[in-house]
């Protein structure tokens, strides 16, 4: 046997009747291994939920009283969706400042600072952590941004009465099912983004005003406006749609600036006309920022970054900047800012001390001003630095906004605790009451700076109980998680070591007839055992259902592996027996296998790896293959040629843009391509380096006239492609027969291989052309060059494999002897350890099929146009399986390519297949430790997809697998020379 067989030699010596069993044998275990990868995989893939996207809110706690008096009467709370803090703060290209109002405001009457939020930074998230103190419920990305999965507290709630005017996607939110609210929002056709949105901020100015008008003829409205803990709240949208429509750069973005700082010097003239009386608090914020490509979600400091304004009753006057002027540095901003970043020059504040605030800290500012219990599921820091407080009623409100963090904290143990039969506790608020009575009596006797220090502690202690607490069941369910998969790919090598290599010989079938019943029975016991006491102990905690599940599928693997301890028994003596040099080859293969993965989990993120990658390994290939075969073959060239032509795919941009011309021009190449290949296959003349993979000798073709008809298809797709898109373009609607003939041509194509000739290189070449047409007319820009480079890379593999084969089989001198003791039941050959490499040089592939020319983690990126040649009145289903069947062409494409391989190398497709499982279950784990449940929505949306596919691969590449097995299960190999025909 060749050096690098895995495990040793097969008896080749069986009866039919034992070869028979073992084929049953392998066929029942091949159905059984499928349908259970899949289940594993459905059940591990929902376990992220449980994991990453559980609701931090709880329900249940006690609201905390203030015991201090109210500064504020009422609370006017205006927030300019999508305002900048720079473009807010710095001033015009004239000098003068967009803001004047505001500034006069922090400049003599009030406090400023930068408002931190945390991605994602939406609509949405942002006003939620402004007015309920929390941050995005996580579960919400499971469930659509728009829909309020849990119910949660707000200082809407807890007010007397709420006045909102706004945006139709925000004040419904808190105001909605609130009893004690008066509100209105505006049509969501206002929002057009065709105009100069700053008229809806009008508008909401314009209903406030109405609103005071018309308290003076309606004695109900005025006396609800006459209340105390009375909360005033204008969203206006124009600075987020503008943004968008026309970027912040823009006159119409910052002229918006101009008209939120007069809508808020309006409103606070209008308060102050109608009240007189000087009990009113002011905050004016914004939910997040804008990015200079008029979007926002993501982390950047443009998004995250906001300003905020506070004056009125209850706030501090501005004071002048000093080095001791720090103020809640004991925390970390939620976007990752450094504490006392300098103020730019530009906005003119450099010498009034700034207080920056988490976004989530606006809350519980807003409750002590109005003197109202805080939100329950808060989780804000009271800022200080705007309250203006003596000093024992400033600690009275940062140890009422303690208390409120702690109950939440105290609830969560204490559910956690009513269902845990071992309960963890969190070790540094084991003692919190006593902590609590310490700071009452420090209050007591007067000691406030004490009490304000323990307060401020205690509040953070319970912050990262909150956390500990939420992350509770992490460790189990990812070591539970972790334990399955491992098993699941343990359980793959001992089935791929049992079924398709050289391993289990005589000494361990005769060892295994006498152990193996006792022991089983033995394994299934424990297993079963250990299984109920596991389902006992979750169902007394209450646990989920999918716990049972998860748990149950880890013991079911490592019950299946222990019941193969014979085999892991012999497998270790068999390993411990070969020499030094075996090991380091097998460690040597391993690492470059890790290798191989970790660059495919990398390239999800940067595309452009796989340019290094194909540049790297166009040079490695031809200098490799020189060092085999003479340079007169062309092959080196080619396979450099093809992996450099691929390589440039991965620089270009993975929005396409539309290029009608390419697309025709790429029919022109694929039909060069085809004739290149038909003319080597015709016309090797006994070449060595091609003898298998061609059709030469064969004198009679099957369909003579079948090339030139696929051929033709190809360019009268070209034809429909330029016709069609020159149509659309002047018409904006296709004629019937128009799409008529593109349907035909596409479906026509596809079924022509399957009558081509059953030689390698035929009916290969054969598909290529078969899909192409298809390809072509789903195609509007570069990724029909694409298509074709793909098919060179593929030929290019094909024929190192090849290549490689002859020279093996060359060199080796009892090659004959050694093939014959490794066939296995079904003719291939049996797995050696070289053959790692297959499955690797698929998922290269099979990746850069998806990479080529888009984003792997989302359909959204490919081009919906595509479809257009096909279908123009809108039909979401119908376009959609159309764009996905474009996606999976480049897949059939690879995969035809390996099932040839494993039919040229004689290696067993299934056991090829596994090991691909294998490799993908590796990336899988990995991915499973990337998944994110902070951030944009994208980048949690992205790290879902990226988990959610590897998992699914399982049932992806099977149901390709026996998609193209219809075009490839008849291809015929011809043996390279007379005297290999018995080897091969």
């Amino acid at each position: 046997m060749s050096g690098d067989g895995i495990l040793g030699i097969r008896d080749s010596k069986q009866s039919k009747a034992a070869i028979t069993r073992r084929r049953n044998w392998l066929k029942r275990r091949e159905t059984w291994l499928v349908v259970l990868g899949v289940i594993l995989h459905a059940v591990y893939m929902l376990s992220i939920f449980d994991i990453y996207f559980k609701t931090p809110i709880v329900h249940g706690m006690d609201l905390v009283t203030p015991r201090f008096s109210a500064p504020a009467k009422r609370l006017v709370l205006l927030v300019a969706d999508g305002l900048r803090a720079d473009k807010f703060f710095e001033p015009d290209s004239e000098g003068h400042f967009r803001a004047p109002f505001l500034r006069s405001v922090i400049k003599g009457h009030g406090r400023w600072g930068v408002s931190h939020a945390r991605p994602p930074t939406e609509s949405r998230p942002g006003h939620v952590a402004i007015i309920a103190g929390f941050y995005e419920d996580p579960s919400a990305v499971t469930k659509g941004w728009k829909a309020n999965p849990v119910e949660f507290d707000s200082v809407f709630n807890r007010s007397r009465h709420t006045f909102a005017f706004g945006s139709p996607d925000i004040v419904p939110i808190f105001c909605g099912a609130l009893p004690h609210s008066t509100w209105n929002s505006y049509p969501h056709e206002f929002e057009d983004f065709a105009t100069d949105a700053s008229f809806l901020d009008e508008w909401s100015l314009d209903q406030f005003q109405s609103l005071l008008n018309r308290s003076k003829e309606d004695p109900e409205l005025k006396r609800l406006l006459q209340q105390d803990n009375l909360v005033i709240f204008l969203h206006l949208l124009g600075c987020d749609s503008n943004g968008h429509a026309h970027r912040p750069f823009s006159s119409i973005y910052l002229n918006n600036v101009k008209v939120v700082d007069h809508i808020a010097k309006e409103v606070y003239n209008f308060v102050e006309d109608y009240f007189k009386d000087n009990l009113t608090a002011y905050i004016f914020t914004a939910d997040h920022g804008m990015s200079d490509k008029g979007s926002h979600g993501d982390g950047h400091p443009s998004n995250t970054d906001t300003p905020l304004v506070v004056w009125g009753a209850g706030v501090k006057y501005p004071l002048p900047l000093s080095n001791s002027s720090h103020h809640d540095c004991s925390y970390r901003f939620v976007d990752e800012h450094a504490h006392d970043t300098p103020t730019p020059k530009a906005w003119g504040l450099d010498g009034i001390e700034r207080v920056d605030v988490n976004q989530a800290d606006i809350s519980p500012l807003m409750s002590t001003l109005l003197g109202l219990p805080g939100p329950v599921n808060s989780v804000g820091n009271l800022p200080l630095g705007y309250i203006n407080m003596n000093e024992e009623d400033e600690v009275e409100a940062v140890l009422a906004n303690t208390k409120q963090i702690l109950n939440q904290f105290l609830r969560k143990s204490q559910i956690k605790q009513s269902h845990s039969l071992y309960f963890k506790p969190f070790k540094p608020l084991a003692k919190y009451s006593s902590l609590l009575d310490h700071i009452e009596d420090l209050v007591s006797t007067r000691h406030y700076k004490a009490a304000m220090e323990l307060s401020e502690n205690l509040r953070s202690l319970a912050l990262e109980g909150l956390h500990y607490f939420q992350t509770y069941d992490w460790l189990m369910l990812m070591t539970v998680i972790t334990l399955g998969y491992i098993g699941w790919m343990v359980f793959l090598v001992l089935h791929v070591l049992q079924a398709y290599t050289s391993f289990q010989g005589n000494v361990f079938r005769k060892e295994q007839a006498v152990h193996q019943k006792y022991y089983i029975g033995k394994i299934h016991f424990c297993g079963c055992l250990f299984m109920g006491i596991c389902s006992t102990l979750l169902f007394v905690e209450r646990s989920p259902p999918l716990y049972h599940a998860y748990v149950a599928m880890t013991v079911f693997l490592w019950t299946r592996i222990l019941n193969e301890y014979a085999l892991i028994k012999a497998l270790w003596r068999h390993l411990s027996g070969r020499k030094f040099h075996y090991a380091v080859k097998l460690f040597i293969a391993v690492v470059i296998s890790v290798i191989i993965l970790e660059f495919l989990v990398n390239s999800f993120t940067e595309r452009k790896l796989y340019t290094w990658c194909f540049l790297t390994v166009g040079v490695l290939a031809s200098v490799y293959l020189y060092s085999l075969i003479p340079w007169r073959s062309g092959i080196p060239v080619f396979v450099c040629f093809a992996c450099w032509f691929l390589s440039i795919f991965t620089l270009m941009p993975a929005e396409i843009p539309d290029n009608n011309k390419l697309v025709v021009a790429s029919g022109a190449m694929i039909i060069i391509f085809g004739l290149t290949a038909r003319w080597l296959d015709r016309h090797a003349d006994g070449n060595k380096y091609w003898s298998s993979i061609s059709n030469q000798g064969i004198r009679k073709l099957r369909f003579p006239m079948l090339f030139h008809l696929q051929a033709l298809l190809v360019g009268l797709s070209s034809i429909m492609v330029f016709l069609s898109t020159s149509h659309r373009t002047e018409k904006q609607e296709l004629h019937a027969w128009h799409q008529l003939i593109n349907w035909s041509i596409a479906g026509f194509s596809m079924v022509l291989p399957l009558f081509s000739d059953d030689g390698l290189l035929s009916r290969l070449n054969s598909i290529f052309l078969g899909f192409a047409p298809t390809f072509l007319l789903l195609s509007i820009g570069y990724e029909a060059v694409f298509y074709g480079a793909l098919a060179l890379v593929l030929m290019a593999w094909i024929l190192f494999e090849h290549t490689l084969m002859y020279k093996v089989r060359k060199s080796s001198a009892s090659i004959k002897n050694s093939e014959e003791l490794s066939i296995l039941e079904d003719g291939c050959r049996s797995l050696k350890l070289s053959d790692v490499r297959i499955p690797l040089t698929f998922m290269v592939l099979f990746n850069i099929a998806f990479f080529g020319t888009g984003n792997f983690a989302s359909i959204a990126s490919f081009e919906i146009s595509s479809v257009y040649r096909f279908v123009t009145v809108f039909s979401p289903f119908l376009m959609a399986a159309l764009l996905i069947f474009k996606l999976f062409i480049p897949f059939m494409l690879v995969i035809c390519a390996f099932s040839a391989i494993t039919k040229l190398l004689q290696v067993p497709r299934l056991g090829c297949y596994f090991l691909v499982i294998l490799f993908s279950d590796v990336m899988t784990i990995h991915f499973f430790f990337l998944v994110r449940n902070t951030g944009s929505w994208m980048e949690i949306g992205n790290s879902i997809s990226h988990f959610g596919i590897m998992s699914a691969q399982v049932v992806f590449v099977l149901l390709l697998f026996a998609l193209t097995n219809v075009y490839t299960k008849d291809i015929r190999i011809k043996p390279a020379s007379p005297s290999s025909r018995k080897a091969m």
